[in-house]
């Protein structure tokens, strides 16, 4: 449970040797990527909750950019060019400007938080342009000074120029955007650029409100000044070079939006970007950036390189790297209008708008801020089904009307799936069919709680949230109705909906194994998270004491002795661990391996999937020693290896063995319980590193079958290969 406190150690003294660098260095060994004309390849590039977005589209050699992430990104250039005897050069970030050529042999390489493109001049001059979006760990929301760095809503631009030739070399370097300069107080007023500007500043209007900029700003060295021609207003530096001599220019590019981002539709509130609690205009996020860029370029360097000095795979340093950057793309951090924080997840392109369950191990990320994982379960909370509501039909939107909370009424209460369609938070997403989970949902809060408990050791967050684990695991109790462990009824479908065996089959022996699993942690939890404190009787009787006020409830350290009901409780979820236990040993015995559904009616019943055992993925990641735990590893390893086998295909492993679907972000679960659990190492990495390494849609986590991509682009889910680097760095139960 000390994991936080280790990472931190880990990456202040882990690389000491850098703690004065000023500019941030790209790990010279990470896999490159030609930039060409048929180079499809992008990368989003954002910030922690905070939206703002520079992604690169090499395909329509164009950055896009604006304050409310892709969902409202402009298309627009970056210029990075040098000017050395007449002729003029630049990166493929932008349409080619008139009378200039683009750079060549450009290489594109990106770690965690960065992404580094280089290219030379025919005359022997290399440009180096780094983009940098700070992060480091954090541990909760009182830990300002680290958020600030991971959530400002700004990036660092460095360009490095070095002169490989043997003559000195005079020139200079143009960093623009394709837009039109505006004044700060009008987006109509467009800013006049004087010859001899010396300004260090330059305002471009967002494309969200005409109240919004976006700035990009000279820091640590000072601009010559600013140029707004041919369509691109920016900055310029003249340099002078010897021989072998390079300089090093650096710019942040920032913005600022206060206004709603999302609609709480539940509430009736609007909801802002967290960061405004720190930051009140674009020139405090300047300010803020300047001030600290060199601890914050320190920060994230170090972060960076404890995950890619790591003895990874090149491929799996790639795919992680792709992953996390999509992550980022991904996340609100918001305040209501109570000043409360909120997080949540978006589902790439769908838009769907989440708590955690976008895929339950995407919060493996937590572990470097476990406060977002922390706000998500407690939002969580709020979307319980308990009875069933009808839900009108939307003909605007062409949406029938559907049942919302189905079953919740017979069986017990359940956890919605997707909370909202963007921009809008609700009771749920405006599904057809409504978001019917349970089992699934249910059993994925009781896991992420005990993950969330073993990296933090927030044991009163933890305990305050056992009555909703006791309501949720015996709602799915309830829903076995044949004695078996397994539920049978109402218990809806999975989130491998794209997968007809996984998503629908009764009997299903995928949910079965996840209900174990969240029993098992569940019986642990309610075992050490016991009260188990003296009561204190309280004197009812005696005088002055109204209402249960007086001298013994002042004095009361406890309010209930509970350590009987929680070890009864324990008891009982163990019971039902157990239960399933035998029925998947029956299953194995009688059928010489464990079939996807246990019911013979239903067709494809009889596949086999390496997935099964998903729900031991989180309790792995932190060490669990549960027996029971062991015991459903044990059994699930005699299939894993031929299972496996069968699965693979030339484009990724199947998720059971009859259907071609794959799902990157999956089948790694899959790779990280097989290490962790069985002894088996597997890695997906090559396969999503396949697909992924020339996609225009930046992550794509699989295929539907052979040649039929599956359209789930932009989704973070991938960011589950984080547990390939766990493996390394074990968190200590």
């Amino acid at each position: 449970m000390n994991f936080q406190k280790t990472l931190s150690t880990f990456l202040l003294v882990g690389f000491s040797l850098i703690l004065s660098a000023q500019s941030f260095k790209v790990d010279a060994n990470l896999i490159t990527t030609s930039l060409t004309d048929s180079t499809n390849f992008s990368l989003l590039n954002s910030r922690l909750g905070s939206r703002f977005s520079f992604s690169l589209l090499n395909e329509k050699q164009s950055m896009q950019t604006g304050s409310l992430g892709f969902d409202m990104d402009e298309q627009t250039g970056l210029l990075i060019g040098v000017e050395v005897d007449e002729k003029f050069y630049c990166f493929r970030t932008t349409k080619l400007p008139r009378n200039a050529a683009y750079l060549i042999k450009q290489q594109l390489k990106f770690g965690p938080a960065s992404m580094e493109i280089t290219g030379e001049t025919p005359e022997g001059i290399k440009v180096n342009f780094t983009l940098v979006s700070s992060f480091t760990t954090s541990k909760d929301l009182a830990d300002s000074a680290a958020i600030k760095t991971q959530i400002f809503p700004g990036f660092y631009l460095q360009v490095n120029i070095v002169n490989n030739s043997t003559t000195n070399v005079n020139g200079k370097l143009k960093v623009a955007v394709a837009k039109t300069p505006v004044k700060g107080f009008n987006f109509m007023a467009f800013e006049p650029m004087k010859p001899d500007n010396v300004t260090q500043r330059v305002l471009f209007r967002d494309n969200t409100d005409k109240d919004v900029k976006l700035a990009l700003s000279a820091i640590k060295s000072p601009a010559k000044g600013t140029f707004n021609t041919d369509g691109f207003g920016g900055l310029f530096y003249n340099f002078s070079l010897a021989p072998k001599a390079n300089k090093e220019f650096t710019q942040v590019y920032a913005t600022y939006n206060d206004h709603k981002v999302i609609e709480d539709l539940r509430v009736n509130q609007d909801l802002k970007f967290y960061y405004t609690r720190y930051w009140k205009s674009i020139n405090d996020v300047l300010k803020y950036a300047e001030v600290h860029y060199d601890e914050n370029i320190r920060l994230t360097q170090n972060f960076e390189n404890s995950l890619m000095n790591s003895n990874l795979t090149a491929q799996e340093k790639w795919v992680l790297a792709l992953t996390f950057h999509t992550d980022l793309a991904n996340t609100y951090f918001l305040l209501d209008e109570n000043q409360q924080p909120r997080f949540y997840v978006s589902e790439g392109r769908f838009k769907h708008l989440s708590t955690v369950d976008v895929a339950h191990e995407t919060e493996v990320s937590a572990i470097f801020c476990p406060w977002r994982l922390k706000l998500q379960l407690s939002q969580w909370t709020h979307y319980i089904a308990r009875a069933e509501v009808t839900v009108d039909a939307n003909p605007s939107q062409d949406k029938p009307a559907y049942q919302q909370g189905m079953t919740a009424a017979e069986y017990g209460p359940y956890l919605y799936h997707d909370v909202g369609d963007l921009p809008f938070v609700n009771e749920t997403a405006n599904y057809n069919y409504g978001p019917h989970m349970a089992v699934e949902e249910n059993t994925s809060f009781v896991l992420l709680l005990y993950y969330y408990w073993k990296i933090t050791g927030d044991d009163a967050f933890v305990k305050s949230m056992l009555g909703t684990v006791d309501v949720l695991m015996q709602s799915v109790k309830n829903r076995d109705t044949n004695g078996n462990g397994i539920a049978d009824k109402a218990y809806g479908w999975s989130t491998y909906d794209a997968n007809e065996a996984l998503k629908l089959s009764p009997e299903n022996t995928f949910l079965g194994a996840k209900q174990m699993s969240a029993y098992a942690v569940a019986a642990e939890m309610f075992r050490a998270l016991a009260n188990k404190e003296k009561v204190i009787a309280i004197d009812a009787t005696k005088k002055g004491v109204v209402d249960g006020e007086g001298a013994g409830f002042k004095s009361l350290g406890v309010a209930v002795n509970n350590e009987g009901l929680r070890n009864k409780q324990a008891a009982y979820y163990e019971q039902e661990a157990s239960l399933i236990l035998s029925t998947l040993k029956k299953a194995q015995k009688k059928y010489g391996f464990i079939p996807v559904s246990l019911d013979e009616t239903f067709p494809k019943w009889d596949q086999r999937s390496v997935v099964i055992g998903e729900g031991l993925f989180l309790p792995g990641l932190v060490g669990s020693k549960s027996v029971l735990l062991k015991q459903l590893a044990e059994v699930l390893k005699k299939d894993y290896a031929t299972t496996y086998a069968q699965s693979i295909t030339d484009y990724g492993i199947k998720l059971t063995t009859q259907e071609g679907t794959t799902w990157f972000s999956k089948t790694i679960v899959a790779d990280v319980v097989a290490a962790q659990w069985y002894g088996i190492k597997h890695s997906s990495a090559p396969y999503v590193y396949e697909w992924n390494k020339n996609s225009p849609y930046a992550y794509n986590d699989g295929l539907l079958k052979k040649d039929d991509v599956w359209i789930g682009y932009w989704y973070p889910r991938g960011i589950s290969i984080l547990g390939y680097w766990l493996l390394e760095n074990p968190i200590k139960d």
